[in-house]
């Protein structure tokens, strides 16, 4: 089996099972049914990775947007505090979901089921469209304050550049989270950070392998040194890669360590020197690249 064969069976083990998604399906229907019986909801909608396809087997959490209508944020002629309005939706869910945890994180309100299923539930309102097509909402953005996002906007910028890189692109973010999963302590990196990054600088366009598109994304986000990028739009500002600067030195150690080990993986290939190709690729995987 060469490099490239073993980045196929690699990508086809970390697919989510069906019994996954249809489990956080089911997740969402319960979420959104309880939500919409004790708010005025306009409309709730999977967001993220689930959304757009690049789960990973055993590993991505399922992201909710819920849009409510503007009263229920609303005191005065002003929306309340973020804060406010998660620990409202998190009291809503807490009840309807007594042996779950139910609690805040960031700017979401987690539920963890029994199954191992997690889902993050982002309240929203509807703010604005931009260019009179993409529908742009206000969601907390973690200190109290609300922010502006479009998942309608990004996944079509990541779907064109998917497409653009002939459907490349939605496997290497895999290959990307199940990196990052592999790693221990796990490496904090936003998913959608990596997908922007990826989709912004082109890293798979092309004729290029996996090998490739891998070792690519990793120079780009040791080159950013793992720092939040610009948004294309404007719209959400900057893109975090991560949380605290704690976690930027930690994630941006690991893919310094994993780009050198990939660019003397693809070195040996080049070479033919098979072994040494799958015993660097294995330490990027940290022992879990199939050899």
């Amino acid at each position: 089996m060469n490099i490239s064969e073993s980045f196929q069976l690699l990508i086809s083990r970390i697919q989510p099972l069906e019994s996954e998604n249809q489990a956080a399906r089911q997740h969402l229907a319960t979420i959104r049914a309880r939500l919409e019986t004790e708010f005025e909801v306009s409309k709730c909608f999977a967001i993220g990775s689930f959304a757009r396809g690049t789960s990973i087997r055993g590993f991505s959490d399922t992201d909710l947007l819920a849009v409510f209508r503007k009263a229920v944020f609303t005191w005065g002629d002003n929306l309340i505090n973020s804060d406010t309005a998660l620990e409202k939706v998190r009291v809503a869910l807490a009840e309807r979901y007594p042996n779950s945890n139910v609690y805040k994180d960031g700017i979401a309100i987690a539920v963890s089921f029994s199954d191992g299923r997690h889902v993050d539930v982002v309240p929203g309102v509807f703010d604005s469209m931009y260019k009179e097509k993409w529908p742009v909402y206000l969601i907390p953005d973690g200190s109290g304050a609300w922010m502006q996002t479009s998942p309608s906007l990004y996944d079509a910028y990541l779907s064109e550049a998917n497409t653009a890189s002939g459907s490349k692109m939605i496997y290497v973010a895999q290959l990307m989270k199940f990196w990052r999963e592999c790693r221990e302590p796990r490496i904090p990196l936003s998913s959608f950070h990596i997908e922007m990054v990826l989709a912004y600088e082109e890293v798979c366009k092309g004729v290029k392998s996996y090998a490739d598109c891998m070792l690519d994304i990793l120079r780009s986000l040791a080159r950013r040194e793992c720092r939040a990028m610009r948004d294309p739009y404007g719209i959400a500002g900057n893109i975090p890669a991560v949380k605290t600067a704690s976690q930027r030195e930690r994630a941006l150690a690991s893919v310094i360590n994993s780009r050198d080990h990939a660019e003397s993986a693809v070195s040996a290939d080049l070479r033919n020197d098979l072994a040494e190709a799958r015993r660097q690729w294995d330490i990027v995987f940290n022992t879990k690249f199939p050899w």
